[in-house]
C-alpha cells in the first residue's frame, strides 16, 4: 500500500469538484500562456528515443491525474516525469540496474557521434601520440563526452563518485590501498597533474587543493589512525613527514623523501619497541599505510603547556539588544550547553563580559556574582586578576548557572542606546592573552562608542554591481584580529539586526582568527522559530570539539608552489596558515602554481596541521595526496573534479569582488567557465568555430550549472534589492562551508513530496539513515497546481503548497481543512499529525535539522503558491534553471554580460557565444 494515498493527486476522489490539471502559473510572461504544449516545448527537452538511455523507474500504486503533458492514456507512476529522475546509488526503491554510460564512439546522452576526422585531425592527432607518452604508464579510461544543449542538467552526476587518482600500489612503501588521503579531507581540482605551466594555461583549468582538515568525529568515514608512540620521522632537508609514498633504501636503513629525494635515516624505534624490548614491524605503522594520520607530538612541538578550552562570552546589553529579546535566549542556550562544552579533563574555563555604555566584567568568585564596571573605554584594563574573572567551569558551575538565570532579567529595564563593542573585545583579549581561547560575541546594535566605532552606511542609489562584494568600514577590526592571532585568540560572531548591522565589518575578526559568523536578520525572540534557530546554533557551536593554537602548512613536489590561500585564517609568509581555533567542518582552499617543468612520474602534496585537542594533547594531522603527472590535455580534462573547480573559481571571485567591485567577481565567474569550454572545444574536440552542442567531457557537465547557481546566489546576484548584510553573509557561507554543505547551498535539493515513493521518509534498514525522495531538477516545470514540494539548501527548508492542493493533503500534512486557510510564513516545526505523509515528511525534516554537518540550523517556511509574494519569490528564485523576471527575454547568445536572471538554457547560449 502506498502511504501517501492517491487522493493527494486527484481532486475528484477527495470529494471536491475536479478541476483542470495544469501546471501552476508562476507569474512570468512565458508561463502564463494557456497553450500548455507550446510552453513545454520552449524548454527544448528532447524525448529520449533510445530505450537504453531512459532508465525505467519502479511502478507505484499511485495514479497521476490526467495531465496535458502525458503522451498516452496509460497510467504513469506519480514520480515519473517527462524527463528522467535520478535514483541515488543504493536507493531502496531502485529495482533496475542504472544505465551504464558507454565510451566513444557511442557518446552518452544522445550527443552526436563525432566524425573520425574530428579526432584524428590536426592537434588531436598529436595529442593521441602524446597520450602514449604518459609518464605514469597507466591505462586511462576512455573519455565520455556530453552535449549540454537541448537537455536539462543531469543532476544525477552530483552523486556520481569521483574517480580516485590512478596510482599503482607498488609505488608505496607497503602497497596499502589506504595510502591516499580520504577526499573528504583533501582533494585537488584535477586527479592528473599537468607537467608544465604551459599545459595548465592551455587548459584554462584552475589548479588548487580543497582542504577540510578537521571534520566531525561522528562521521564514520573520517576516522583517523593515531601514531601514539611520539616517533615523528621527517626529512632533514624539506621537513616532509614520513608517509606511504617514501621508499626504503640502503638495505632498508634509510628512506628516500618523496618530495625532495633526500635519503634519511630510519628511526631505530621503527624496528625495535624500546618499551617492550621486542622487535617491531615497521610495515604495520599507520604513517606508512594511511594517507591521513594523527601523530601524538613529542615535547619539542610544544612551547608552553597545552592550552585549555577557554570561552569568554561578550554580550551586547544595549537597549536595542534587550528589545530583540536576544539576551534571554542566549543565556538559556549557554546554560543548556554547559554539559556539552568539551571538558573531558575538567580544565575548561569560562567568563562573561557585557557591553553597553561601559564594559561590565562578571565576577563569579567569592559568593554572589557581581558586576565590575569599567567606564574608561580609551584605556581598557582588567579590574581584578584574571583568575577572579575566568573561572573553572566544573568548580563554579553553580555560580555560572545563577548568573545566567539572573542575566535574563537584570537588563530588562535598560535604556542605554550605547554599545562599546570594540572596548569589550579588547577586554576579552586581555583576559585570554595568557592562555589563548575563544571569544563568542553576541551583537544586536552597531558599536557607537569606544574602539571600533561603526557608522551607519547610506547605500543611496548606488548600483550593486559597482559596489564591493563585502567591504569593511573600519580598519580597527583587522588590526584587532592580528593581535588576537598572535595571542591564539579566536572570535565567533552572532549578529542580530533589524536594519543595517555591517556584517562585512564584524566578520573581519572571525575571518582572520579562524572563527565563524552567524547572522539573524530581523531577529525577534518572541518568534519561536527564530528563538529555536539561535538556541540550536549556539549549542552546536559550543559543543564542537575544536582544535586549538594551530598552524597548517602544505608542502609540494619540486616545481610546484602554493600561490594563494582562501578561508578563515591568517597567512604567514611564505605558506603557513595560522588558526587560533580550528572549527569542525570548515574548509580552506590553496591555489597552486607550476614554476618549472615536472620531470617525475608523480606529484606529491602533504598538508600538516599542528594543533592541540580540547583534552590537552598536542597532535600533528598529516594528509598525503599523490597525483600522476600527465602531458595529455585530454587526460587532464578527464581527471577534473568539477565541484572543486567551481569552489576555486568562487573563492577567486569573492576576493576580486571584495577587493574591487561585485561586477569584477561576476565577470571572473563567467569568464572562468567560458575559457574552459573554449579550450576544451579547440584543444580536445578540435572545433575551431562555435560548438553548436556545447560538448564537453562528462566530468565537466555540471560546471555551468554550478557557476550559474553561484551567480544567482544572494552573494553574487546583480539585483539591487538584496541588503548588504544578506549579501555579505552569503559570501561568508560560500567561502567557509564544507564541500557537501556548499553543494547543497549552491544547488538546493528539490523533492516532490505529495507523490513520493513508498519508502521515502522511512529509515533504511541497512544504514539506519532517512531515505529521501528522488531529487528533481530545479525547474518550475516540476511544480503542479495540486502538488506539495520540499526545497532545502542547508540554511532553510521550504515547503511549497500548490494553490489547488486537495483538502485531504492539507489536513494530513498541516491539520488544516483547505488550502485557502493555509498561511505562508516561518514555523518552528510541522504540526504532529497522525498521518503517514506527515510522519514521513517530519522524519525527513528532522534528519535535515539533526544530521547536519555544520552549526547552521535550517528554518522551516511554509510557502503557499498564492500566499506571501515575498516568500513565494524567494522560493522561486532558488529554481536555478528558470528565467527570473529580471532576466533577459532574448537568447543568451545576444547578451554582452551575464545576468542573474538568465535561465539555464540562456546561460548555455551565453557560454557558447563567448567560447567561440
Amino acid at each position: 500500500m502506498n502511504n501517501s494515498g492517491p487522493y493527494y493527486n486527484n481532486a475528484s476522489q477527495a470529494g471536491v469538484p475536479q478541476q483542470p490539471q495544469v501546471v501552476s502559473p508562476l507569474g512570468t510572461p512565458h508561463l502564463q500562456s494557456p497553450q500548455i504544449e507550446s510552453r513545454k516545448q520552449k524548454r527544448h527537452y528532447p524525448r529520449f528515443q533510445n530505450a537504453e538511455l531512459s532508465p525505467a523507474l519502479p511502478h507505484s500504486g499511485y495514479q497521476q491525474p490526467h495531465s496535458p503533458y502525458q503522451q498516452s492514456q496509460s497510467p504513469q507512476p506519480p514520480y515519473q516525469q517527462s524527463q528522467q529522475q535520478f535514483q541515488p546509488p543504493g536507493s531502496p526503491f531502485q529495482q533496475q540496474k542504472p544505465h551504464q554510460f558507454q565510451p566513444s564512439p557511442q557518446p552518452a546522452y544522445g550527443s552526436p557521434v563525432p566524425t573520425q576526422s574530428a579526432y584524428n585531425g590536426g592537434y588531436n592527432q598529436a595529442l593521441n601520440g602524446m597520450a602514449n607518452m604518459n609518464m605514469s604508464s597507466i591505462q586511462q579510461p576512455a573519455r565520455q563526452d556530453v552535449s549540454l544543449v537541448g537537455q536539462p542538467p543531469l543532476i544525477r552526476d552530483f552523486h556520481r563518485e569521483i574517480a580516485s587518482p590512478n596510482i599503482p600500489l607498488n609505488i608505496t612503501a607497503t602497497s596499502s590501498s589506504n595510502s591516499q588521503v580520504n577526499p573528504c579531507f583533501k582533494n585537488a581540482t584535477v586527479n592528473s597533474f599537468p607537467y608544465s605551466n604551459g599545459l595548465l594555461k592551455k587548459s584554462k583549468l584552475p589548479l588548487a587543493l580543497i582542504l577540510q582538515p578537521y571534520l566531525s568525529s561522528q562521521d564514520e568515514q573520517v576516522q583517523v589512525p593515531v601514531v601514539s608512540d611520539t616517533i615523528v620521522a621527517r626529512c632533514i632537508r624539506c621537513k616532509t613527514y614520513i608517509n606511504p609514498f617514501v621508499q626504503f633504501t640502503a638495505g632498508a636503513l634509510q628512506w628516500k623523501c618523496n618530495m625532495c629525494g633526500m635519503d634519511n635515516d630510519v628511526p631505530q624505534e621503527f624496528d625495535w619497541d624500546i618499551a617492550s624490548g621486542q622487535q617491531a614491524d615497521r610495515y604495520s605503522r599507520p604513517e606508512l599505510n594511511f594517507g591521513c594520520v594523527d601523530f601524538i607530538a613529542p615535547a619539542e612541538y610544544t612551547i608552553r603547556p597545552p592550552q585549555p578550552p577557554v570561552y569568554v562570552f561578550v554580550i551586547d546589553t544595549s537597549f536595542q539588544s534587550i528589545q530583540t529579546g536576544m539576551v534571554g535566549i542566549v543565556a538559556d542556550a549557554i546554560k543548556e550547553s554547559l554539559d556539552k562544552i568539551p571538558n573531558e579533563d575538567g580544565r575548561t574555563k569560562i567568563a562573561f563580559i557585557s557591553a553597553d555604555n561601559a564594559v561590565g566584567f562578571h565576577k563569579l568568585t567569592g559568593g554572589e556574582p557581581e558586576i565590575l564596571v569599567v567606564g574608561d573605554l580609551s584605556d581598557m584594563y582588567l579590574p581584578r586578576a584574571s583568575s577572579d574573572l575566568i573561572v573553572n567551569l566544573v568548580e563554579y558551575k553553580s555560580a555560572v548557572i545563577d548568573l545566567l538565570d539572573k542575566m535574563k532579567t537584570m537588563y530588562q529595564h535598560t535604556q542605554t542606546p550605547s554599545n562599546c563593542l570594540g572596548s569589550a573585545l579588547q577586554a576579552a583579549r586581555k583576559l585570554l592573552s595568557p592562555t589563548g581561547g575563544k571569544i563568542v560575541c553576541y551583537q544586536a546594535s552597531l558599536p557607537n562608542i569606544g574602539d571600533g566605532i561603526i557608522k551607519l552606511k547610506t547605500e543611496g542609489n548606488k548600483i550593486a554591481l559597482d559596489s564591493p562584494l563585502m567591504s569593511a568600514s573600519s580598519t580597527w577590526y583587522k588590526t584587532f584580529a592580528g593581535e588576537c592571532t598572535k595571542s591564539q585568540v579566536c572570535a565567533d560572531m552572532f549578529i542580530f539586526g533589524s536594519q543595517f548591522s555591517d556584517v562585512a565589518t564584524l566578520n573581519v575578526v572571525p575571518r582572520f582568527t579562524g572563527g565563524q559568523t552567524h547572522f539573524y536578520p530581523g531577529f525577534d525572540a518572541h518568534n519561536q522559530a527564530d528563538a529555536q534557530k539561535l538556541k540550536q546554533e549556539i549549542i552546536s557551536l559550543l559543543s564542537e570539539e575544536i582544535g586549538l593554537e594551530a598552524v597548517m602548512r602544505t608542502r609540494c613536489s619540486q616545481g610546484i608552489i602554493c600561490r594563494s590561500f582562501y578561508g578563515n585564517c591568517t597567512t604567514r609568509v611564505p605558506d603557513i596558515m595560522a588558526l587560533p581555533n580550528v572549527p569542525r567542518d570548515q574548509s580552506y582552499c590553496i591555489e597552486l602554481g607550476i614554476e618549472e617543468e615536472i620531470t617525475t612520474q608523480f606529484a606529491h602534496f602533504q598538508t600538516a596541521l599542528l594543533y592541540t585537542t580540547c583534552f590537552g594533547e598536542r597532535r600533528i594531522r598529516v594528509m598525503n595526496l599523490c597525483l600522476p603527472v600527465t602531458k595529455s590535455i585530454s587526460e587532464l580534462y578527464s581527471s577534473v573534479n568539477q565541484v572543486a573547480i567551481a569552489r576555486t573559481i568562487c573563492h577567486q571571485a569573492i576576493d576580486k569582488g571584495a577587493n574591487g567591485k561585485l561586477r569584477e567577481g561576476r565577470d571572473h565567474l563567467s569568464k572562468g567557465v567560458t575559457d574552459i569550454f573554449a579550450s576544451y572545444g579547440s584543444e580536445v574536440m578540435g572545433v575551431s568555430s562555435s560548438n553548436a552542442q556545447l560538448t564537453v567531457c562528462r566530468e565537466l557537465d555540471l560546471l555551468p550549472l554550478l557557476v550559474l547557481s553561484i551567480l544567482k546566489s544572494e552573494g553574487f546576484s546583480d539585483a539591487n534589492t538584496i541588503p548588504a548584510d544578506i549579501r555579505s553573509q552569503s559570501a561568508i557561507l560560500l567561502r567557509t562551508l564544507p564541500t557537501e554543505s556548499w553543494k547543497r547551498y549552491v544547488h538546493p535539493n528539490f523533492y516532490s513530496i505529495h507523490n513520493m515513493p513508498q519508502l521515502a521518509g522511512t529509515l533504511d534498514a541497512t544504514t539506519g539513515k532517512c531515505i529521501k525522495p528522488p531529487p528533481c531538477n530545479l525547474s518550475s516545470e516540476k511544480l503542479e497546481a495540486h502538488g506539495c514540494y520540499l526545497l532545502e539548501d542547508g540554511q532553510n527548508i521550504y515547503i511549497w503548497i500548490g494553490k489547488q492542493a486537495v483538502p485531504q493533503l492539507c489536513k494530513d500534512l498541516l491539520g488544516i481543512n483547505s488550502v485557502q486557510d493555509i498561511k505562508s510564513g516561518q514555523v518552528p516545526m510541522l504540526p504532529m499529525i497522525k498521518s503517514p505523509i506527515s510522519e514521513r515528511i517530519r522524519h525527513i525534516i528532522q534528519d535535515l535539522q539533526t544530521h547536519r554537518q555544520v552549526a547552521y540550523y535550517p528554518s522551516i517556511y511554509i510557502v503557499k503558491e498564492d500566499g506571501d509574494p515575498m516568500l513565494r519569490s524567494r522560493f522561486l528564485s532558488r529554481l536555478i534553471e528558470d528565467r527570473q523576471p529580471s532576466g533577459p527575454t532574448t537568447a543568451g547568445a545576444k547578451q554582452e554580460t551575464v545576468s542573474s536572471g538568465m535561465s539555464y538554457f540562456q546561460w548555455l547560449g551565453f557560454i557558447r557565444s563567448k567560447s567561440q
